[in-house]
């Protein structure tokens, strides 16, 4: 669905690199990769594809072409986003701002946008125009990060997404990060345009599988920790609230114990697991 929608959007004037990253469980179709470079020699776009299905951690695959790739801006898709037809002019007619993120509608309530949303206040949500960045947040899929953001960060920082998170609340700690930081937080961002995205968070808890359950919950505890408006890293007290979210979110006995190796590590467990920093795409096509 994504990479549809990119291929169908306005690109007049603008030079795209598309970075592809399978994370698994398999190797993509040898046909579908062909057709999908031939597909992006028509569109203009230059496009890599890297393999590694061993699930690492998106936090640190964004950090690895973060400091890679020479861009204007950055922008992160999930494998459901939904592209506007002129989401890409939209950033490029607005490059002033730091970030550029559409209005986003989970598919479950077509109707309720919720992000971006007031930093302190999710359920008050910010309508389409600018705002600033020290008082939002919002979600990856679909944000527009602009360089001089990036810099600043990796200034201040030296890193833009928290690795001891790995899949959910990366944005959330990166929009901490925004908040905590001076520089960043007085910056100005624009709402411009929709997307409609899979929120997990608006699904019941019973069509949940053990797996987003126990994500969510490696999610709950790292945040528990590490927000600085309420950091509590006391071993002994996330034990206990691990054993109530075993209970409230309905997790198993294995789940459970994986959840109290977080407590103790305090990161996720795929933060281990690293990326080479000499990888290569298994195929490309690089505009002349």
């Amino acid at each position: 669905m994504t990479i549809k929608s990119i291929l169908g959007s306005e690109l007049n004037s603008i030079q795209l690199n598309m970075i592809i990253w399978n994370n698994g469980s398999t190797l993509l179709e040898e046909n579908d990769i062909v057709n999908h470079l031939e597909a992006s020699q028509k569109k203009g776009i230059s496009s890599f594809i890297y393999q590694d299905i061993r699930n690492t951690s998106l936090s640190k695959i964004y950090n690895y072409f973060i400091q890679k790739l020479n861009y204007d801006f950055f922008v992160i898709f999930d494998q459901d986003s939904n592209v506007q037809f002129s989401f890409f002019q939209n950033i490029y007619q607005y490059t002033n701002f730091a970030i550029i993120c559409p209005a986003i509608y989970p598919k479950q309530k077509n109707d309720k946008q919720c992000f971006p949303s007031d930093f302190e206040q999710r359920e008050l949500v910010i309508l389409k125009g600018e705002f600033n960045l020290g008082t939002t947040r919002t979600i990856n899929s679909g944000t527009a990060i602009s360089k001089n953001l990036i810099e600043i960060l990796l200034d201040k920082h030296n890193y833009v997404f928290d690795e001891k998170f790995a899949f959910y609340h990366t944005d959330h700690r990166l929009f901490d990060l925004i908040h905590e930081t001076s520089e960043t937080a007085l910056l100005k961002g624009l709402c411009i345009g929709e997307m409609y995205h899979d929120m997990t968070c608006e699904l019941p808890l019973e069509n949940l599988s053990q797996h987003a359950r126990l994500e969510i919950a490696f999610a709950k505890m790292l945040m528990r920790m590490y927000r600085t408006q309420n950091p509590k890293q006391q071993i002994i007290r996330n034990l206990f609230y691990a054993y109530k979210m075993k209970k409230k979110d309905q997790l198993n006995f294995n789940s459970f114990l994986t959840l109290l190796k977080c407590v103790i590590t305090k990161e996720h467990p795929r933060s281990k697991v690293t990326i080479d920093n000499n990888i290569k795409p298994t195929h490309s096509y690089v505009v002349n």
